[in-house]
């Protein structure tokens, strides 16, 4: 991706650009789900900084809990594993525009933590990682997205990904990845049963944010602690699609990240 030659924020007075980006998006107050791309992006006139201007519904971007943030290790606390109920099946691999979704075509499974059931909704990647661990990032993330059963409530399994040895569960979605963007593959047959251990172990937790507009704060964050490798030139093609992390955010109040070890 080639960033904005120009930068708003040094060129462009903000109450200008705040006018500015309205009007840019006024002939749309709500973003369709499967609109391509999308009408954000992650540099220039629709970048990060400009999200909570966004004149999409419920843009919760500008709020007190966004995500990423940097993950602070801690002393390890006892806490519930996340047990994961994945199941092999069909799905749709979809270049949105400014990431790889990974949506299954039927029910993929479950995970459940703390008593509470939550369905797998979809995957994808960022590059680099959006979360960062003691002030390190990683080459990517994969984002392992579920709803809770009967609410509204989200889940999201954070997997930093570094350069090394395959991730078997992810070979048929690189082997089918759509290079264009708003172009898709499918349906391909994909173990989600392997996606991740039966039980999660060693992970931060926090309450925050989706990452993309409109930043939903009503997810629950389970950052993995291990990092998973994959194929360099998986990493690669990924890379080539342009980089696509939202910065860590600084919210007014540190969100407080709690360091889970299970019993």
């Amino acid at each position: 991706m080639i960033a904005n030659p120009i930068d708003p924020v040094h060129f462009i007075p903000t109450r200008v650009l705040h006018l500015f980006t309205l009007s840019l998006f006024a002939a749309t107050a709500v973003f369709a789900d499967d609109e391509c791309p999308p009408r954000y992006s992650y540099c220039g006139y629709s970048g990060p900084a400009q999200w909570p201007n966004l004149p999409i519904e419920k843009n919760e971007c500008g709020g007190e809990k966004q995500s990423p943030i940097n993950l602070v290790t801690q002393t390890r606390t006892p806490g519930d594993a996340i047990r994961v109920d994945y199941v092999a099946g069909d799905a749709i691999i979809r270049n949105t525009g400014h990431d790889i979704l990974v949506t299954p075509t039927g029910d993929a499974g479950k995970i459940t933590i703390g008593g509470k059931v939550y369905k797998l909704l979809q995957f994808h990647f960022h590059i680099p990682s959006e979360h960062h661990i003691h002030g390190a990032g990683a080459s990517g993330e994969m984002h392992v997205v579920h709803q809770l059963e009967g609410g509204t409530d989200y889940a999201v399994i954070g997997v930093l990904l570094t350069s090394g040895t395959t991730y078997p569960a992810l070979a048929p979605v690189f082997a089918n990845l759509p290079a264009k963007a708003c172009t898709k593959s499918g349906p391909i047959r994909i173990d989600f049963a392997k996606l991740l251990p039966k039980e999660l172990s060693g992970y931060y937790t926090y309450a925050g944010s989706l990452t993309t507009p409109p930043c939903t704060q009503s997810v629950t964050w389970y950052v993995l602690e291990a990092r998973r490798t994959i194929l360099g030139q998986e990493l690669a093609k990924l890379r080539a699609l342009g980089e696509n992390a939202r910065p860590i955010q600084r919210n007014p109040m540190p969100l407080p990240a709690t360091y889970v070890l299970p019993k």
